[in-house]
């Protein structure tokens, strides 16, 4: 694991995002990078107070991220921090320090988003352009030691698995593969279908996927894993599973249908309506999962 890029921003989500980044780059042996982006007019400061400073700079930028640093980890943080201003609007100066790195943290809101939102511009903006992993946190209860994470047998949910089985190492969770499936019937049409042979073919879908990605080679740590097959749609079927998880895990479909797009509807939809962390993972991660299963 190489470095884990946070965005900061004096704002309570941005401290729990800080607070989950350090926790994980603790536990996976990373750099942790503290970004904060500013401008003239983008100004943050040590004490916090909202004021326009003409000679605003580099520096002051440096000592407000420092502070919000210090304050959002106290004394005893896990690790150093490396703290990065950088000038420049805050999701395009995000992906910039974000590339290159194994995973980009931020908030589910910062200063600029909406009391009731769920999810503010600058983390969408992040979500749908990330060239790498990408975390939105979620403060909230500590979870019950699982990693649940979507399958659907498709390539970008195979990457999800495999980040998630790595974490799940790293952090000392188990973790759950839940494949939610529905049946499409045409509006006014009366069709039956055979739901045992259909829940049947999706449980050997994912203990193939599940014995793909793990391998159970020896010497590797074990990561305990169940398989979670449910009749609901994609999107309510994973968040009722995933509730009080510690996080949930998906993949992202790539470009699809639209070029500047890179993150997919189901995906879209579970970071939106998710009250935990979801991780969205691109098609070709980095590393292995480096662990094996117990089942």
């Amino acid at each position: 694991m190489g470095d884990i890029v946070v965005g900061v921003d004096g704002s309570e989500p941005s401290a729990e995002a800080l607070r989950w980044a350090a926790r994980e780059a603790d536990a996976r042996g990373a750099r942790l990078v503290a970004v904060l982006a500013w401008g003239l007019f983008d100004q943050y400061h040590a004490d916090g107070e909202p004021r326009f400073d003409p000679a605003y700079d580099e520096a002051a930028a440096d000592a407000a991220l420092a502070a919000y640093v210090d304050r959002a980890l106290g004394a005893e943080r896990p690790g150093e921090v490396v703290r990065r201003p950088v000038c420049d609007r805050p999701a395009p100066g995000l992906l910039a320090a974000a590339a290159g790195a194994d995973l980009l943290v931020v908030g589910a809101r910062g200063l600029g988003g909406f009391r009731g939102l769920l999810l503010g511009s600058v983390s969408q903006h992040c979500l749908h352009h990330a060239s790498g992993p990408i975390a939105v946190v979620r403060g909230g209860a500590a979870g019950d030691g699982r990693v649940v994470v979507g399958v659907d047998g498709s390539e970008p949910s195979e990457a999800a698995l495999r980040w998630a089985v790595a974490d799940a190492a790293a952090r000392g969770w188990a973790v759950e593969a839940v494949h939610a499936w529905e049946v499409a019937v045409p509006c006014g049409l009366a069709t039956a279908y055979d739901v045992p042979a259909i829940e049947a073919a999706a449980r050997r879908m994912v203990d193939g996927m599940l014995g793909a990605v793990t391998g159970g080679s020896p010497g590797r740590r074990v990561v305990p894993v169940t398989a979670t097959v449910v009749a609901n749609g994609p999107v309510s079927g994973l968040l009722r599973v995933a509730e009080g998880a510690e996080e949930i895990v998906v993949g992202r479909r790539g470009l699809g249908g639209f070029g500047r797009l890179l993150l997919g509807s189901v995906s879209d939809h579970v970071v939106r309506h998710a009250d935990t962390t979801v991780v969205v993972v691109p098609q070709d991660p980095t590393g292995e999962a480096g662990c094996r299963v117990e089942r």
